[in-house]
């Protein structure tokens, strides 16, 4: 990372640096009167300086995939409410962002290794500062009673967890296979117990056991399955804000009610309650991408009419359905999460430490954000798909047979 940051700055060096550190300007400026995503910028700058080098590009299996979508999409909003500027609007930025973060890693001439070392790197700097800024905080007093978790530069820890959680991945498994970067796992482990998030626990369990369990066997599954029980009923009563959403979830399924939930437990069940009506009105081709928000302006009041719902709970994630596997199944239909499902699965087939590595790393951190974070295009997202995908195509042409050297015959001998 030194080496890289000594560098003389020119395009290329921007161009990566900015790569990398655009993955963590996520907050969302709210004064600003407006959600405005701080790297942003950075992406549109990057694209246009792709595009005047010449290295803004799209595989024709990219391109076929962006118009199948759109052409569903344009096929089920005329069966649905939902209006084709949505539409327009989420085609326009998906592509956008995966065609310049495919683009910075094709046409880099960085590995993927080498990639995922910088981005590795960035976080952990970041997860030095959220501690440093932990301890100020309880030292000095400076931030609300009620907000007291290790958030770095975010909003809220589920934020840092997004973010780092491949990172922390990839030197956990670095660690376990050549016992390497032991001090920085070290420090993220301590930083995410601060952060006392649900989701970075889990994360954090997913990750150990992707590196542990190398295959599947019923002796692997049983016994993983008794660790994790274990593992689970141990934060259970170790970590109070996640006891409070498991007890929270219960009870509300138990009764049949949203009333008096918290915010995180009503954005789960009332989301799945909309997609799931959604999926069963729309059941072929979904409503289309870009569509949730409308549907769920439909279905939220069969729940919420005559409940007492904590104040601000309606509408929390109606954009984006708290969870993006959600999103998928009532936007694409059944045909859009089985897609998104095996891609998942099948570049997680790469055997071989590099490979392994990578997948361990980047796996837990798309079940963790698909499962709990329902946007598009979000900064980090086709940053770690691109890595993941090439990732797998790398460890795909691995496998190829090597080609035969081709002998000079006799007649292109020179005589002895």
């Amino acid at each position: 990372m030194a080496a890289f940051l000594n560098r003389k700055l020119d395009v290329d060096t921007w161009l990566i640096f900015s790569t990398i550190v655009s993955l963590f300007l996520i907050v969302k400026m709210g004064r600003l009167g407006a959600d405005i995503f701080v790297g942003y910028p950075i992406l549109l700058l990057n694209t246009g300086i792709l595009l005047l080098l010449g290295r803004l590009v799209i595989h024709k299996v990219h391109a076929i995939l962006i118009g199948i979508v759109t052409f569903g999409s344009v096929m089920a909003a005329h069966f649905s409410p939902t209006p084709l500027t949505s539409i327009i609007a989420q085609v326009i930025g998906v592509s956008l962002f995966s065609v310049c973060y495919f683009s910075m890693l094709l046409t880099s001439g960085l590995t993927i290794p080498r990639w995922i070392n910088l981005y590795a790197s960035c976080a952990f700097y970041l997860a030095v500062y959220g501690l440093v800024a932990y301890i100020a905080q309880h030292t000095l007093h400076f931030s609300p009673l009620s907000d007291q978790r290790l958030k770095a530069i975010f909003n809220e820890p589920a934020l840092f967890v997004y973010t780092t959680l491949p990172a922390i991945g990839y030197y956990i498994n670095c660690w376990v296979t050549e016992r390497r970067y032991g001090t920085e796992v070290l420090i993220f482990l301590v930083a995410y117990v601060l952060a006392d998030s649900a989701l970075g626990f889990v994360g954090l369990l997913m990750i150990g056991a992707f590196t542990f369990i190398k295959r599947l066997t019923i002796w692997h599954l049983l016994t993983g399955a008794l660790v994790m029980a274990l593992l689970l009923t141990g934060l259970f009563f170790a970590s109070q804000n996640f006891r409070f959403r498991v007890t929270d979830t219960y009870f509300a399924i138990s009764n049949m009610s949203l009333a008096h939930t918290n915010g995180s437990t009503f954005a789960l069940l009332s989301n799945l309650y909309v997609a799931g009506n959604a999926m069963m009105d729309y059941p072929v081709l979904g409503v289309g991408i870009g569509g949730y928000r409308s549907i769920y302006i439909n279905y939220i009041g069969d729940i919420t009419e005559g409940e007492d719902i904590i104040a601000g709970s309606v509408g929390l994630n109606m954009d984006d359905a708290n969870s993006l596997f959600i999103r998928v199944a009532a936007e694409l239909g059944p045909i859009g999460l089985i897609g998104l499902i095996w891609f998942l699965v099948v570049c997680a087939r790469v055997d071989g430490k590099p490979y392994r590595q990578i997948r361990n790393a980047l796996l837990p951190y798309f079940l963790i954000r698909m499962g709990r974070y329902g946007a598009y295009f979000s900064l980090e997202l086709y940053f770690f798909v691109g890595l993941y995908l090439l990732n797998y195509l790398d460890y795909r042409r691995s496998l190829a047979p090597p080609k035969p050297v081709e002998m000079p015959t006799d007649a292109h001998l020179s005589p002895a």
